[in-house]
């Protein structure tokens, strides 16, 4: 039975406690194995699938953006994102939103799980083939779109009413902006149980970019990094269709999902 188990509760008792310290769980009383089951299990098996899922769809949305850069650029090699921004992606920007995932959400409160024991089965309904195709897919076209309706918006490069263009990088910090808002809420789009974690870990990393690029542009020549990147707070905040595009194309891109939803 123990070789067979794909998981192992021990029971704590009289007997000792040996079977309770190799074991996975444990718990106190048999009378707890219900709650621990049909509760923390079903929450548990949520959470394992939204996370899994959705650290694949974040990432994808992100570093497939360069392939449509590079067929944009003619195979040029030079990267559309700031070198930084690249690693603090996973780091800082979008690391909230998977703990928040994986640590507090709950699909239903205890007590419905109690009392419809049913939601927790072998269906394999929240992590499947299909499932797991449909995120990837899901991903690829919300990659597609943040960088494209960027390119629409910066059509000629023309951002301002005195005909300045921004260059590569004003595109390139429009998208990292954009990528970073609609993956934060496509994160809230598949929350069921909003916390206070949760509300932090969404505004509060759309929050983090922003400020960060604010005190990014004035690293240099204080520090010997971002030399591109220095003013470029002032370009992009200065835009009207940086704050344009920042309400819309994560919005309009978002609507589908959350119609699938409801």
């Amino acid at each position: 039975m123990i070789q067979k188990a794909h998981v192992g509760v021990g029971i704590s008792g009289v007997e000792g406690l040996q079977a309770a310290c190799a074991s996975d769980y444990s718990i106190a009383q048999f009378r707890y194995l219900l709650r621990l089951l049909f509760v923390h299990g079903s929450w548990n098996y949520s959470r394992m699938c939204k996370l899994i899922l959705y650290s694949f769809y974040k990432n994808i949305c992100l570093y497939v953006i360069e392939l449509w850069f590079a067929i944009y650029s003619g195979w040029s090699g030079q990267i559309l994102f700031e070198r930084w921004t690249i690693g603090l992606y996973n780091v800082l920007f979008t690391a909230a939103p998977p703990f928040a995932i994986g640590i507090v959400e709950k699909v239903c409160s205890a007590d419905i799980m109690l009392k419809y024991p049913k939601l927790y089965g072998p269906r394999a309904s929240s992590f499947s083939v299909t499932t797991f195709w449909v995120w990837i897919g899901n991903a690829m076209v919300h990659s597609i779109l943040l960088f494209w309706l960027a390119m629409l918006a910066v059509n000629h490069e023309v951002l301002w009413g005195n005909g300045r263009d921004g260059g590569y990088l004003m595109l390139g910090n429009m998208v990292y902006t954009y990528t970073v808002t609609t993956v934060c809420l496509k994160a809230g789009l598949h929350t069921a149980f909003w916390s206070i974690f949760t509300h932090l870990s969404i505004w509060g990393s759309i929050l983090a970019w922003l400020i960060v690029i604010v005190i990014y542009s004035h690293v240099y020549p204080l520090l010997p990094i971002g030399e591109a990147m220095a003013g470029m707070d002032k370009i992009c905040f200065s835009s009207f269709y940086f704050w344009l595009g920042l309400i819309c194309i994560p919005v309009g891109i978002l609507i589908p999902d959350l119609s699938l939803i409801v």
